[in-house]
């Protein structure tokens, strides 16, 4: 699903127009019915009290453009479906309530009285193309929607494309804006809604069709991750497989300052189905991860005071047959630790690119490297890089990156092309950039990853699916995707509050076989 900006969202209802008739009143028809659509199968579903429209009220708000178009024919199915429809027109300060027309010296009072007693306010005023501040009568009967829900918990806000004020490129948001519990976005979900503050004013999404032709919107590199798409990337699972099937990775991670990474990235690269995880340690880390990680295989690297070479030599003799290889999480950020990653990235990029395996560098991996000039020089072909915001910052000498701002989306892109490598940028809505110019987002959040070690797992799921030959992009993709939906599941036990990161693990598999189900009834 692509994301589109206002001005690539209007060069596509051009082309619609231009090139197959598809006119603006065509298209506001298609939105309004497939708005209507989307909004009473939610009732349906999600009413607590079940509901059905003929028992529910609905006060549109109209704007004086395409929005406002939008809002009008959604509501004239809503009501030919059964529900009762109040309509107010901002421009012309014109209310209508259930087919009768108010009187203009009674329309405030009776516009309070609607406000008041409605079941759902549907948020037609505005659409992408505004990007000035709000009237102030405009603001003010948002105010007058947002007090009413305050006081009543039930009142539902159903913004129609994007809510009212809301700037749809870059997620900033008017005072008078007011946060939707449902927006149903027409044709594309908006490039705004995945930073913040707009993130927090969309509530739950869904996408409405507005009959664009198939594959309009092919050229368009930045797209949106869904389970749809998720589930079209995972490995197929062959019942005459053997744990060579689903390809092997070797992790160099942990150090007795940190020993829970390579446990966690390990067991994670394991959870998400490859077949054999091998961790190299010290002699001296050993009886930790073999007393906690019993699937696992060990490869004993030498004592630090053999030297660098020797540790880097153990590992390269031993890497034949793996498809991919993570280093970082734990390591540290000693002077030897920072030889032993640059000598064992330049024996990487010395290898045939067909036998070498796939790299993933998250953490002290990455650390370490931003301690260098033109560090990404180094690095072997093909290679994933998982900064979170303090890392990214690093690697790019000190610059300042927000955790949800707009900003991140086009630094994330530029490096990824620059430093040649997929991005995974963290963050609230991770952004996975390739050096080609695609770039992916990730819709859902859960604040509750923001715990120590989750990074870990997240770069250990993207190594377990490199070794089961998913393509580079892809498994980063996939990897962002389902490490958010096992924190969904683990929230929906105990909340958002208190996850440990080793809470992911077995919801995992789980989190693929519920995208396999959810696939299944669609």
């Amino acid at each position: 699903m692509h994301i589109v900006t206002v001005d690539e969202m209007r060069a596509l209802e051009t082309r619609a127009d231009q090139e197959y008739g598809l006119t603006s009143p065509i298209l506001m028809e298609n939105a309004g019915r497939s708005a209507a659509e989307i909004l009473a199968r939610s009732i349906a579903e999600n009413d607590s009290q079940k509901r059905s429209l003929n028992s529910l009220e609905f006060l549109v708000l109209v704007g004086p453009g395409n929005n406002g178009g939008d809002g009008m024919v959604m509501s004239r199915y809503l009501e030919r479906w059964g529900g009762h429809i109040s309509s107010y027109r901002w421009k012309e300060q014109q209310l209508t309530v259930q087919g009768r027309e108010v009187a203009a010296e009674d329309v405030p009072a009776k516009l309070a009285e609607v406000i008041q007693r409605c079941d759902y306010v549907l948020d037609a005023l505005l659409g992408t193309g505004r990007s000035r501040p709000l009237p102030e009568s405009m603001r003010a009967l948002l105010g007058r929607v947002r007090q009413e829900r305050e006081k009543r918990a039930a009142l539902q806000i159903i913004a129609i494309d994007l809510p009212t004020g809301m700037n749809a490129d870059t997620g900033e948001v008017d005072p008078g804006t007011i946060a939707a519990d449902v927006t149903i976005t027409l044709a594309c979900p908006k490039q705004g809604f995945f930073f913040f503050p707009g993130r927090d004013y969309i509530g739950e999404l869904f996408v409405g069709d507005i009959g664009l032709p198939a594959g309009i919107e092919q050229a368009i590199q930045l797209e949106m991750l869904t389970g749809e798409l998720v589930q079209s990337l995972l490995p197929e699972r062959p019942l005459n497989s053997n744990k060579g099937t689903f390809g092997k990775v070797m992790l160099f991670c942990g150090s007795p300052a940190y020993p829970g990474s390579a446990f966690l990235a390990g067991n994670s690269a394991g959870r998400i189905g490859a077949g054999l995880i091998t961790l190299a340690v010290t002699e001296n880390m050993l009886p930790i991860y073999a007393s906690a990680f019993h699937e696992s295989t060990f490869l004993l690297l030498p004592a630090e005071a053999a030297g660098s070479f020797e540790r880097v030599n153990s590992i390269m003799n031993s890497l034949e047959g793996y498809q991919a290889l993570l280093t970082g999480p734990g390591l540290g950020q000693s002077p030897y630790i920072r030889e032993v990653i640059l000598e064992l990235l330049e024996s990487l990029r010395a290898m045939p690119d067909e036998k070498r395996p796939h790299l993933v560098i998250d953490a002290d991996g990455l650390n370490n490297l931003s301690a260098l000039e033109r560090w990404w020089t180094l690095l072997p072909k093909g290679t994933v890089i998982t900064p979170h915001p303090g890392e990214m910052g690093r690697l790019c000498k000190g610059l300042k990156v927000s955790g949800g701002n707009v900003d991140r989306l086009e630094l994330a892109r530029n490096q990824a092309k620059e430093w040649q490598v997929t991005l995974v940028l963290k963050g609230a809505c991770t952004i996975i950039a390739a050096p080609d110019g695609r770039a992916r987002i990730n819709w859902q959040a859960n604040p509750a990853l923001a715990t120590a070690g989750t990074g870990d797992v997240l770069a250990g799921m993207i190594a377990g699916l490199l070794a089961q030959k998913v393509a580079t992009f892809d498994a980063a993709c996939a990897a962002v995707y389902l490490h958010v939906a096992a924190s969904d599941l683990v929230s929906a036990q105990i909340g958002h509050t208190g996850l440990l990161a080793s809470d992911l693990l077995t919801q995992i598999p789980r989190a693929i076989t519920r995208l396999k189900e959810q696939r299944g009834r669609g």
